[in-house]
């Protein structure tokens, strides 16, 4: 098999089990938090406070740029799609017009902050190199489908605008009005990874540095709010017209 069609089935099957990442991370960050020293780095406050300072402003970051992206998206479009390629329309224009892969870059803030929020300084970096290659493999995947689907179009547009770090230089304003109906929609589920993400490392470090499983109010009133975010919003998708008709 030639490289390039290796490249391409591994990005393909990498598409489809994105998904997953979210767990791996859960079991992963266990053994991180059992070896990271808490005990050390929170008599630090200066230092834990900045360490939280920075790990939300990548998340708030990450869902920020989610949230544009999502909300001015085309329907059935390069910006939106689930087990395999779907792309009737290319996005040049808004958010598209600065990164070809805006909703990659909002998962790597997201996870950057998540991972951060761990305190371990080596499993940032293992991390970001895992998150890099594996997300590599679905761009490639993604932009070989892209070409052959748009041609010269997806050419001019790739060659302008850089694939991962955002560029302000070729902006185009968006030729689509912004829908918080499509973000509500779309995004609940992965708000509420984060937020679940959140309360499962307080509790992990919590846990390592008292050695004991350890619960608070909270914990409880925060797992409520999630509970209840959720079924709020997969209730409002199931039993009412609010988000139809819509891709």
């Amino acid at each position: 098999m030639a490289l390039i069609d290796s490249f391409e089935k591994r990005g393909n099957f990498l598409f489809k089990y994105r998904g997953h990442l979210p767990l791996i991370l859960f079991i992963v960050a266990i053994p991180v938090a059992i070896i990271t020293p808490y005990n050390i780095l929170n008599k630090n406050e200066l230092v834990k406070l900045l360490i939280w300072i920075l790990s939300f402003f990548f998340i708030f970051t990450g869902h920020t740029i989610r949230i544009l992206t999502v909300g001015r998206r085309h329907m059935q479009s390069s910006g939106r799609n689930r087990s395999h390629q779907v792309a009737k329309e290319l996005n040049t224009t808004g958010i598209y017009s600065m990164v070809r892969h805006p909703l990659y870059l909002g998962n790597a803030l997201i996870w950057l902050g998540l991972v951060c929020f761990l305190e371990n300084g080596w499993f940032v970096l293992i991390f970001s190199l895992i998150f890099w290659l594996y997300y590599e493999r679905i761009m490639f995947a993604e932009e070989l489908f892209l070409e052959r689907q748009f041609g010269e179009k997806f050419k001019k547009w790739s060659n302008r605008v850089p694939a991962f770090l955002p560029s302000f230089r070729y902006r185009i304003p968006s030729n689509s009005d912004f829908s918080w109906r499509i973000v509500f929609k779309n995004e609940y589920p992965g708000l509420i990874s984060t937020m679940a993400a959140v309360l499962f490392i307080l509790i992990l470090k919590r846990s390592v540095l008292n050695n004991k499983i350890e619960f608070s109010a909270s914990d409880a009133y925060f797992a409520i709010f999630i509970l209840v975010f959720g079924l709020t919003f997969k209730g409002i998708k199931k039993f009412t017209n609010l988000f139809n008709p819509m891709d």
